[in-house]
This record gives C-alpha cells, structure tokens and sequence, in this order.
C-alpha cells in the first residue's frame, strides 16, 4: 500500500490529512494512483492513519478511516562514525529498516571525512530524506532522529541504557538482564583510536564482539541492531 509522510500532530477519522506538495506530485505522476485509492501517511512518530486519497488539481488530502498509534519498543541509539557518503546513505536507510530511534554521526580519528557546518546540515537533509523514504517502503511509523555532533564525547553525551562500544577485541557479556534501550559506538575502517576508546569507555561503555569475524563499519551497526533486537527487542 502507498505510504506518504506527513507532520501531522494527531488524527481523527474523517477528518481529511493534506498531503504536501512533492507527495501530491508523487502520487500523481509517479505512482499514479486514482481518486478514491486507499493509501497510509504517518507522522513519524508513531501515528498512522489509512483511508481513501482525493485529489483536486495539484492539491490531495486523504480522509482516514482508521487509525493506529504504535508504541515503540526497544530504544536503539546509534554513535556511528562519519564514513563515506555512499556507505552513510547505506547506514542510514538500513538502521531505519531496524528500528533505530537515533542515529548521532560524528568524525572520529581515523574518518577519512571531514564535514563543515555547512555541509552537515546538507548531509543532515539528505540523511532525512533517506530516513522517510526507508519509513516509507518498510512499514517504520518512526522515524529516526538524526543529529550530527562535532566530536566522539560530545556523541557519548546522546548515549540512553546499555553502552556498548563494538570493537573485535573486546569480550562477550552475559545478556541476561532486561533491556529498554541500548548505544551502539560504531568506528570507522581501523576502528576506533586508543584515546576514543578510552572516551567510551569513561562515558560507561562496554567493549563487545560480534563474533569472530571483522565487519564492516556500514554492517556492524546492522548487525548491532539485528543482535539487541533478537535478545530485547521486536525479533524475540
């Protein structure tokens, strides 16, 4: 089913839901759907709401029907380090496909990019962009937040729950307790520098494997989420 997202504070049934403009254009000329077609929009945080589409000229809202409002349920939070743009867009899309609340991108000392405000904010557009199209496709009525920090201690300082800081040498932990929300410090190709370690782990974080392979930066934050979601999550 067509999903769009739009802003809206809350929802009632009958009540119509106006689309905007680029999603208005979308569904037209794109997707081509017809008067009366039954499409979804969220609000990216939670509320969904489903009903038939009408269009009007360049103007479209959609009278819901039905209504849900989904709760969320693990927290994840992903530290991840700035890498290239392609496997940054790859990051992004993936860690909303399972379940990220946030995602903090920093430069760490062996990233090989470098981002000015200027170009922060412009990556940040684009990140979001993914994030709602990624929402969009897999069904996600949360969207992730998404925030660009200058430095691997003031990243640490958007840490919530368990802290895990995934690094090939460190040691597996018990994972009987109960968990609600959960860090992942993700470094970039060489992992992380003596001294960011040394960071995390003065911010509370917890050195873990993820087997006993090397991953990739662009897969151990998907491994990551694949892992707390199995033990804590929407997997179990």
């Amino acid at each position: 089913m067509p999903r769009f997202y739009v802003p809206f504070p809350d929802a009632e049934v009958g009540k119509p839901i106006v689309l905007p403009s680029e999603s208005v254009h979308h569904a037209m000329r794109v997707l081509r759907l017809r008067q009366d077609d039954t499409v979804e929009v969220f609000n990216g945080r939670g509320l969904c709401a489903k009903g038939p589409i009408h269009f009007a000229a360049d103007y479209a809202e959609v009278v819901p029907e039905e209504i849900k409002q989904s709760e969320r349920g693990l927290r994840l939070i992903l530290l991840q380090s700035l890498v290239s743009n392609e496997k940054m867009d790859w990051i992004v899309e993936k860690a909303c496909e399972l379940g990220y609340s946030k995602i903090v991108v920093f430069p760490a000392d062996r990233s090989e990019i470098r981002l000015t405000s200027e170009k922060a904010a412009k990556r940040l557009e684009r990140w979001n962009k993914i994030a709602v199209s990624a929402c969009k496709q897999c069904g996600e009525d949360f969207l992730p937040e998404i925030v660009f920090k200058s430095s691997l201690k003031s990243a640490a300082e958007e840490a919530e729950g368990l802290r895990i800081m995934l690094s090939p040498s460190a040691q597996t932990r018990s994972e009987d307790e109960e968990i609600r929300a959960v860090t992942f410090a993700v470094g970039p190709e060489g992992g992380f520098s003596d001294g960011e370690m040394n960071t995390l782990l003065g911010a509370g974080f917890t050195g873990k494997r993820l087997g006993a392979r090397v991953l990739r930066t662009e897969t151990a934050a998907i491994a990551a989420a694949s892992y707390a979601q199995t033990l804590w999550g929407d997997f179990n």
